[in-house]
């Protein structure tokens, strides 16, 4: 079996921003717990101590009136909770929903301003692990952080429980999480019976100057898993391989997924099917090249799910009209 190439890694960095931005660093969900100072669970009952995605305990007093997220999931996750009206500011990467694109905005996703986040005096901020070094000045200006740092379906419903937890609506959250958890059961139910030897092989294609696709680890990977199919690039240790052409017509996948994102070339079925010696791979010569919008395979949000239903509906479309 060749090796994957795993030279120029920096042109992940840069041509993937906003993926990267989304996933990158993630080391599982913590789980999360909202308590009173009897250590009994608090149903939004203030104060309240929450653990984030770093183990980081968090006291929060009041109930947080004036929010700010610094990533395009946790504002998405904000209004999925019915809390729009608290978010004060995001960033200029947070478009969805619509809603979202008319908040102040406090910079990028990589770059926010500290002096903004603090003008706008919110009683509770949502972070990345990305945002690390901005964390100490949020903290030295009095403001809660929580740390948000998912890689799995179930660490993101477990954070929109967590931000619940720390809005004081836990128990919409719970409720609205175990309908989304309900529709993953759903999708894994129906392709659970379908045997292995005919679930059909998968090439994600991240990137493709160089070709870029997805190991074990990644989120999407465990989406495609959840979704009944076989990730051609499951034995790589790697959450995002650069991967030759030859691997890739060696191993002949029978589907093609991509998810060109924020940034990237948007590139066609037609384009992805002309390219040279293509022509004999299973998913091109059966007409199985798909594209599913980027965000409901990246932003570790609600539309996670959709992402997963979207994925198992291409390659089941007989068990998912």
């Amino acid at each position: 079996m060749r090796s994957y190439d795993s030279k120029n890694r920096v042109i992940f960095v840069l041509v993937t921003f906003f993926l990267i931005t989304s996933l990158a660093g993630c080391k599982g969900a913590v789980n999360t717990q909202a308590t009173n100072d009897k250590g009994k669970a608090a149903s939004g009952l203030f104060p309240v101590t929450v653990t984030d995605d770093l183990g980081r305990k968090v006291i929060i007093n009041t109930e947080p009136q004036r929010i700010v997220s610094l990533a395009p999931s946790d504002t998405e996750i904000l209004f999925y909770l019915g809390l729009g009206d608290r978010v004060v500011g995001d960033t200029t990467y947070c478009n969805y929903p619509a809603e979202a694109k008319l908040v102040p905005k406090i910079g990028g996703f990589r770059d926010p301003s500290l002096e903004k986040i603090v003008a706008l005096k919110p009683d509770l901020v949502l972070t990345t692990d990305m945002h690390q070094p901005l964390i100490k000045g949020l903290e030295d200006a009095g403001l809660n952080v929580l740390v948000l740092n998912p890689h799995t379906i179930d660490g993101i419903l477990a954070d929109i429980q967590l931000i619940g937890s720390a809005a004081g609506v836990e128990n919409k959250a719970i409720d609205l999480t175990a309908g989304l958890k309900n529709r993953v059961n759903t999708v894994t139910a129906r392709v659970e019976k379908v045997p292995e030897s005919q679930r059909p092989t998968v090439y994600y294609e991240m990137w493709n100057e160089p070709l870029m696709s997805i190991g074990r680890d990644s989120l999407i990977g465990q989406m495609i898993k959840l979704a009944g199919g076989i990730n051609i690039t499951d034995d790589c240790l790697e959450q995002y391989p650069q991967i030759s052409e030859e691997v890739i017509l060696e191993r002949n996948p029978q589907v093609m997924i991509n998810s060109y994102g924020h940034g990237s070339k948007k590139i066609t079925s037609a384009e992805i099917a002309a390219r040279k010696g293509w022509q004999e791979i299973s998913s091109v010569k059966n007409n199985r090249i798909y594209t599913i919008d980027t965000d409901l395979l990246t932003l570790p949000g609600p539309r996670i799910v959709d992402g997963l239903e979207a994925i198992a509906a291409l390659l089941y479309p007989e068990l998912f009209k």
